[in-house]
């Protein structure tokens, strides 16, 4: 009885060209093992173009911090759509591995610190980091103005 109304239920997701593909299998098993060789390398492929994209995700300097997490938590969420599981401490990681050089103090603080971070929280973290950082950049141009006038010799 299951069996035959998980059936059902299966074909009636279908389109109907599967529908006739299907109909005269005799088990919910087997139509899904079916689907699973039509389709199932059509989303190995996806997992990888959707890996390769996070792996290759670089947030540049004047960026916001904002738009690249969520950026990676899209990414991340096309992933556990395509049945990959990465834990959240792995998903913070690749969250901090994209951050450009002028994060790097926030970097070194998470390392040494084993900072134990959600997602929400690191973008909290991260754009604190990310006003400090702007705040800082003025005064570190101004230094390197000053420094960069040559004095007159005499």
């Amino acid at each position: 009885m299951a069996n035959e109304m998980t059936r059902c239920y299966i074909l009636a997701s279908m389109a109907n060209i599967l529908q006739h593909q299907h109909q005269f299998m005799g088990s919910a098993y087997d139509m899904l093992e079916s689907l699973k060789a039509m389709f199932g390398e059509q989303n190995r492929m996806a997992k990888k173009t959707v890996t390769k994209s996070l792996l290759n995700t670089k947030m540049a300097e004047e960026s916001s911090i904002r738009n690249n997490v969520l950026k990676i938590l899209g990414l991340l969420n096309e992933l556990e759509v395509l049945g990959a599981v990465i834990d959240k401490e792995s998903q913070v990681e690749m969250v901090v591995q994209t951050l450009p050089n002028s994060f790097q103090k926030f970097r070194l603080n998470y390392n040494m610190n084993k900072i134990d971070l959600s997602l929400a929280k690191s973008l909290n973290e991260l754009q604190s980091a990310e006003s400090i950082i702007k705040q800082q950049a003025p005064i570190l141009e101004l230094n390197i103005e000053k420094s960069s006038i040559s004095k007159p010799k005499g």
